[in-house]
């Protein structure tokens, strides 16, 4: 009884470890920006101020990372027409062509005309950028964007 006792307190000790130690901190704003702060919670559905506000931290945060042509992971969402001559075999061409930053990608049948392309990237932000631009400029794609966050994938592993 008390082996499994130890499993759970072991169990609750590594949630404890995963989370973030958070700070607590004061700010001073204008109330006409706290009404829009307070708007923007409704719309976005987030719990809190402090979500909000640490969201907004964030995406400042990656727009930086970004700047700095940083190495980040990313998605790459790709709406494209099913029935563009030679779209599928494009893609693929593409995706060899940036093996290295392609992770991997699925490929969803929305209706009879439309085809859904999630692709996992990793690379310079920069690199992954132009990357994108060749993806979307495709004829058939009818709408693509790029997604990056500051993270890091750990190495896969490779066969000898």
């Amino acid at each position: 009884m008390s082996n499994k006792k130890d499993q759970v307190q072991k169990s609750n000790s590594s949630k404890l470890k995963d989370k973030p130690k958070l700070t607590r901190i004061s700010i001073t704003v204008p109330e006409k920006t706290v009404e829009a702060l307070d708007q923007k919670i409704v719309e976005e559905h987030y719990e809190s101020r402090s979500q909000a506000i640490v969201d907004m931290i964030n995406r400042h945060l990656i727009h930086q990372y970004t700047t700095e042509n940083s190495v980040m992971v990313g998605t790459l969402t790709l709406l494209y027409q099913r029935n563009t001559a030679n779209i599928r075999v494009q893609l693929a061409d593409l995706q060899h062509e940036f093996l290295e930053q392609v992770i991997s990608s699925l490929s969803i049948q929305l209706d009879d005309q439309k085809i859904l392309e999630v692709m996992l990237l990793q690379g310079k932000s920069n690199d992954l950028k132009q990357i994108s631009q060749q993806f979307t400029a495709l004829k058939g794609v009818i709408k693509g964007h790029l997604e990056l966050m500051d993270a890091v994938m750990p190495p896969l592993q490779q066969n000898d």
